[in-house]
């Protein structure tokens, strides 16, 4: 058995064990984090956008719940943070990032959910792909390319963001019959 031999550091006091904070994102809502963060949601036909900004040193993930907002409702105001909709996501988690246009080439986006969870043969009922054709749209008209998906299917998947490593996990969540 060979052993590793590292030199010992000169008179470096402990380092304190890293705390990681865990933020859970459910429906309609968005969150930023930062270093010892990781962000998760759980998606079903539900979408969730994910934001890495390496440069900015955050991250950010949506869990959207519907592709359009109403008309009544398309404006969505600055103050108001909001990721029911696919619509309002995309522009307000850019703004709670800090980013700006000029950001934007250097965030790295990841989708995933969009399952049909329902009765495939209603085409009102697929909310999944509606999710995901919205996502798509929204993310083009800002100019941010999506560089993973894990979209559709026929089941939920977890999704994880790790600040620190700045990394996406998304996870199948299988049924057990």
């Amino acid at each position: 058995m060979e052993a590793l031999l590292t030199p010992a550091p000169l008179l470096r006091p402990e380092m304190p064990p890293l705390v990681v904070n865990c933020l859970q994102v459910g429906m309609g809502q968005l969150k930023v984090g930062v270093r010892t963060d990781q962000l998760e949601a759980v998606l079903g036909s539900c979408v969730g956008i994910a934001f890495v900004w390496q440069k900015g040193g955050r991250c950010g993930l949506a869990h959207c719940l519907l592709p359009e907002a109403p008309e009544a409702l398309a404006v969505l105001p600055e103050s108001l943070v909001s990721a029911r909709y696919v619509s309002h996501a995309v522009p307000a988690l850019l703004r709670l990032m800090g980013a700006r246009e000029a950001d934007y080439p250097d965030i790295e986006v990841v989708l995933a959910g969009g399952a049909t969870m329902l009765d495939a043969r209603s085409s009102r009922l697929q909310v999944g792909q509606r999710n995901t054709d919205a996502a798509h749209k929204y993310l083009s008209r800002c100019g941010l390319n999506v560089s993973h998906c894990q979209l559709g299917g026929r089941h939920g998947r977890t999704m994880r963001i790790d600040c620190a490593a700045q990394r996406v996990v998304v996870r199948n969540i299988r049924q057990t019959d």
